[in-house]
């Protein structure tokens, strides 16, 4: 297929790094951020790992406002962001490939294929439409599905409402659900009768876990809550390569600090939380409507213009080899543990 010739050859372009620069000057970076928690660590990593030499102030914003960091940092009034890519799909919706693509791949599939795949390559060009050079940047990792009562079926997700983000509201409407609400918006919460896209820690820390204690796995609407960092283009290309690779890579390990975070986060809210939460299967013609509506919602992206396409095509390609080796490399053995640990 051209489009692969033509995404095989610009990933083997990305990957020649020229020897870096060393610089001296000291260089002040803005951030705005709806994650305080870990922005202030990337901050702080960054301000250590240069001696002092890059400093990061940290803006934190509410999650209703994470919309408008796009063009905030592309149009220079930032220099960085840190949050779910979640929030700028309606501007591409290729942008919810790098954030929580329903149905789609795990934390460690998605980050793979940014790290070593066509990922990378695709994520610059989606970064360069929009004036910022973009990075992983944590993973909230599999969000269940929270219910107020039990869900029988499709039909009570239809007749009651959800709330999600990103990509997971188009699928949610795609499966007929009627009343379908913007987590990131501040929408109401109270006329809906699940939520997807907060992990049992954030639902802890909201205070919502009393409001809707059943817990739905496994759910195919969140399969992985990848945070996002982006830096202004113009302000990235300035920077001399030493900088460069010195904030790429404090953000690459700020990306496994917060991924591992978050799942030992999420093990001690669990048990915490004890019998406040009750643990259902999900029901198959939600699963099933779930994957069919995904699939759906990945076909328009081919319709979305070239960057989306190509990141849609490519996000395929990748899922598609991974999927073989993660049914032998993960899901086999944890299938294989969780009957040992029932023993």
């Amino acid at each position: 297929m051209k489009r692969r010739t033509l995404l095989g050859g610009g990933v083997a372009a990305a990957t020649v790094v020229a020897t870096p620069a060393i610089s001296q000057d000291r260089v002040s970076l803005s951030l705005l951020t709806d994650r305080g928690d870990a922005a202030s660590s990337l901050s702080d990593r960054i301000g250590a790992v240069s001696g002092g030499r890059i400093s990061v102030d940290v803006s934190t914003a509410t999650a209703s406002d994470t919309a408008g960091f796009l063009d905030q940092v592309s149009g220079g009034g930032a220099d960085m962001y840190l949050t779910s890519h979640d929030a700028f799909v309606s501007r591409n919706p290729a942008f919810g490939l790098f954030a929580a693509m329903p149905g789609g791949m795990s934390p460690s599939e998605l980050e793979s294929w940014v790290t070593v795949g066509d990922g990378r390559f695709m994520l610059d060009l989606l970064g360069e439409e929009f004036g910022i050079k973009a990075f992983m940047a944590g993973d909230d990792g599999a969000m269940p599905m929270w219910a107020r009562r039990p869900i029988a079926g499709l039909s009570d997700l239809q007749s009651g409402g959800v709330a999600s983000s990103g990509l997971g509201l188009r699928v949610l409407s795609d499966m007929g659900v009627q009343n379908v609400v913007d987590i990131l918006s501040g929408g109401d919460l109270s006329s809906v009768v699940a939520i997807e896209g907060l992990s049992v820690a954030q639902m802890t820390r909201s205070g919502l876990l009393g409001a809707f204690p059943h817990m739905i796995t496994p759910n195919a609407g969140r399969p992985s809550a990848t945070l996002g960092a982006g830096v202004n283009l113009s302000r990235w290309s300035s920077l001399s390569e030493a900088d460069q690779l010195l904030i790429e890579r404090c953000i690459m390990a700020e990306h496994g600090v917060q991924r591992s975070l978050a799942l030992h986060n999420n093990v001690v809210a669990l048990s915490e939380a004890g019998s406040a939460v009750t643990s259902h299967e999900m029901p198959q013609d939600v699963w099933d409507a779930q994957i069919a509506s995904a699939n759906t919602v990945l076909a328009q992206m081919f319709d979305a213009g070239d960057i989306a396409a190509d990141s849609a095509d490519a996000y395929l390609f990748f899922i598609g080899d991974v999927a073989g080796w993660s049914e032998i490399g993960e899901t086999a053995y944890f299938l294989g543990r969780k009957q040992a640990l029932t023993l």
